[in-house]
């Protein structure tokens, strides 16, 4: 029916009426419909970019096997086609996924420069990592890696270049016998990286967010390869990993120093869940359990049992040092204590002490943290590391009634002023960190579990996804960042580093033999804590991602508060400031 003027004024009326009525709950949809809308087409283009790489891939496979028929006049049957990329690095995988292997490798180079009071300032540069790696897999199931360090990593000066060196095993095993467990199981062989918290096992290196680990990383949870055997498991929003494990080529010793003493081993376990994982939002949370039994080493061997003397500041190339405990071993052998004294390898005063070690286990746990919200996430760890010890046993055989005169008596003193004979020690540390990328990017397309990345799963462990790189007219990925790192390797009384409260805690006198037996002295040296110093540090960052496999980082670092460890009492107060750089490029 045609409408009159009037009719359809009257129409256009009520229908702003309508609309006018409706304006509000439409409006109140609005925002729940674009987040909707927003995640679907994300969805789609995720889709579309499988759906290309699958074309690209089967092209590339066409063209292979065409390759071969053309040329293979012989009537035998073409090899299996392969698909061959040369993004980061060489890739060549089989048809049916069955084969891979990828060639790659990383370059870092370091340089800064730091104000150091106590130390006096320093500048360097430094090829910090140059590695070779080639990885992949074979018959489905098997996986390989192998790397090679070319460059300055971390590792004592007898430490081979090995890093990963490992064989593993990925197959539904519990659904084969008929248990319902769908999820893959790995079980992985050889020198591999434990599983001791986050930060220490996103190995990448590019998967960090400053230039180096924190002091608690060092410390405690040091990312080295170790020789075991290791099975780990998990789906989308949760993992498990757990191994046993041995030396490493990065220990100072690979072999005991003598027959009479073994190897150390360690059980470490480590288990994460998810209770929130999508394309904007990340809830990760993890726990690390160890268990560490030195079975006669000593850090002249494993030099992890000196704790503090490790830890460079969160500044390797300028190898600053602001920390150290004694030998954890209560090993003469080691630094600070009595290798070389008069009694070192003396049966007569209680056996060889090279041979005598007062640690009894260790014991250590560590809580990760991580949230993440489109550009902006908040990471932090905290960990602590208990040395159980049998004070007496060491005090009985190093402090004897005959070597408590003259000489002897002065090394006595002073082993126990260093506080290598306390009955037991307990040290922590802590770090907290926040990140924003101003060009939109999310640290969540960085995130690894199982089913891509069964070495370290549940980790950071490649770059962010950058959504306008310098190839396609943009201006790459910036990223801000700030930590706040805390560490502590104090514990019990703490005694000046001086050899006459030494000797009135020892009711020592030069020259005069100690009555009364051992009893008293045993009880002045448990009394001595462990003095290894405390730090704690600022570091300001500014990342930027220019391209995938490229990255610069710019970092500022202070030093806001330190107590000096019993060796370098000078240290105490020492503020320092330090500006770090690093050029990395991984394929």
């Amino acid at each position: 029916m045609k409408l009159g003027v009037g009719q359809r004024a009257l129409a256009i009326a009520a229908f702003g009426l309508i609309a006018t009525a409706s304006a509000t709950p439409a409006a109140a949809d609005t925002a729940s419909e674009l987040r909707e809308l927003k995640a679907r087409l994300q969805q789609l283009e995720a889709q579309v970019a499988k759906q290309r790489a699958e074309v690209k891939r089967a092209t590339n496979v066409a063209n292979a096997a065409q390759a071969h028929v053309s040329k293979d006049g012989h009537g035998h049957p073409p090899p299996p086609p392969v698909f061959v990329s040369f993004k980061n690095g060489l890739f060549v995988e089989t048809e049916d996924k069955a084969f891979s292997i990828h060639i790659g490798g990383r370059v870092h180079a370091d340089g800064g420069w730091q104000s150091d009071p106590g130390n006096g300032d320093a500048s360097n540069v430094l090829l910090r990592r140059a590695r070779l790696d080639v990885a992949g897999k074979a018959f489905k199931y098997w996986y390989y890696r192998t790397q090679f360090e070319f460059g300055g990593s971390t590792g004592a000066a007898s430490s081979a270049n090995v890093r990963d060196a490992w064989l593993a095993f990925k197959y539904p095993l519990l659904t084969t016998v008929g248990l319902p467990y769908q999820w893959p199981v790995v079980i992985q062989l050889a020198n591999q990286l434990r599983p001791l918290g986050l930060e220490a096992m996103s190995t990448s290196n590019s998967g960090i967010t400053f230039i180096e680990r924190s002091m608690m990383s060092d410390a405690f949870n040091t990312p080295r390869r170790h020789l075991g055997a290791s099975i780990s498991s998990g789906g989308h929003n949760w993992g498990v990993k757990a191994g046993i494990y041995s030396t490493s080529p990065q220990d100072r010793g690979i072999r005991p120093t003598n027959n009479r003493l073994g190897q150390y081993w360690e059980v470490d376990g480590r288990a994460v869940f998810l209770p929130i994982r999508t394309e904007e939002d990340l809830i990760h949370i993890g726990a690390t359990g160890r268990y560490y039994q030195n079975n006669g080493a000593s850090g002249a061997s494993n030099d992890e049992l000196i704790v503090g003397p490790g830890v460079r500041n969160e500044a390797n190339a300028l190898n600053t040092r602001l920390l150290g405990t004694p030998d954890m071993s209560c090993n003469p052998g080691g630094p600070y204590n009595l290798f070389g004294s008069a009694w070192a390898s003396n049966p007569a005063l209680g056996g060889s002490l090279v041979q005598s070690n007062c640690l009894k286990n260790s014991t250590q746990f560590n809580v990760e943290f991580v949230a993440i919200h489109g550009p902006f996430s908040i990471q932090a760890e905290y960990s602590q590391a208990y040395y159980n010890r049998n004070s007496y046993n060491s005090a009985a055989l190093l402090i004897t009634p005959g070597a408590l005169t003259g000489v002897p008596a002065l090394q006595a003193a002073r082993l126990a002023a260093g506080q290598g004979l306390q009955s037991s020690a307990a040290f922590d540390g802590f770090y907290a960190q926040a990140q924003l990328f101003l060009t939109g990017e999310t640290r969540i397309t960085a995130y690894t579990d199982i089913d891509h990345n069964i070495n370290t799963p549940y980790t950071f462990s490649t770059q962010p996804k950058i959504l306008n790189p310098i190839s396609k007219g943009g201006y790459g990925a910036w990223e801000v960042a700030a930590r706040w790192s805390s560490i502590n390797l104090d514990n019990g009384s703490q005694g000046a580093w001086s050899y006459l409260p030494a000797y009135g805690a020892l009711g020592l006198v030069p020259g005069v033999a100690t009555p009364g037996g051992l009893f008293p002295a045993v009880l002045a040296a448990n009394s001595v804590g462990v003095t290894g110093g405390r730090v704690n540090k600022i570091t300001l960052g500014l990342n930027w991602y220019p391209e995938k496999g490229y990255r610069f980082l710019f970092n500022y670092g202070r030093v806001l508060a330190n107590v000096a460890p019993f060796n370098q009492p000078w240290l105490s107060s020492n503020d320092t400031n330090s500006f770090l750089t690093r050029a990395e490029v991984w394929w």
